[in-house]
């Protein structure tokens, strides 16, 4: 055996000292703020609800990206009607210059995309269903509801657009 040679425990307090000295220097860590994110997503909705747009009535599954809801469907007088309801809207809050704050439902006219008939209060009438149309919902710059379909102001928004939110 060589003199020169560390001995096996040389070398484990060797490195022992090293990892030791290692944790003792301090360390300047940078964390990434939300703000950049936070300054996107508002700019996303921004630019999104800068023009007033819609889009169509969508039969079936939505092939869109636009944030779309679920339409009632029931009977009255033998003839089915549709209707669009606040709690389809989940916890998207409602602009009360569209809807005022006792509203539950109104009816929706699948023919020119658009709201009918006064706002009503309660549930939608028996024997309500879900259906296969799906309407886009029109959103302003803080985000709430404003319209639905080709009803009210503010624009559709991308479904990309409002989960960066």
């Amino acid at each position: 055996m060589d003199a020169n040679t560390p001995t096996a425990d040389a070398r484990t307090q060797a490195r022992r000292r090293l990892l030791r000295a290692s944790f003792s220097v301090p360390a300047v860590l940078t964390l990434a703020s939300g703000s950049a994110l936070a300054a996107k997503s508002t700019t996303c909705l921004a630019s999104a609800t800068k023009d007033a747009s819609t889009a169509p009535l969508s039969d079936g599954t939505p092939s869109d990206t636009f944030l779309r809801v679920r339409l009632e469907q029931y009977t009255q007088s033998n003839v089915t009607q549709y209707a669009v309801t606040r709690t389809s809207f989940g916890s998207i809050p409602v602009n009360a210059s569209f809807w005022a704050s006792g509203t539950s439902w109104q009816q929706f006219d699948t023919s020119t995309n658009k709201v009918t008939g006064s706002q009503q209060t309660g549930a939608v009438p028996s024997g309500s269903s879900t259906s296969n149309y799906y309407v886009a919902l029109r959103l302003n710059a803080n985000g709430e509801i404003v319209g639905v379909g080709a009803s009210g102001s503010g624009s559709v928004v991308g479904s990309s657009c409002w989960a960066s939110i």
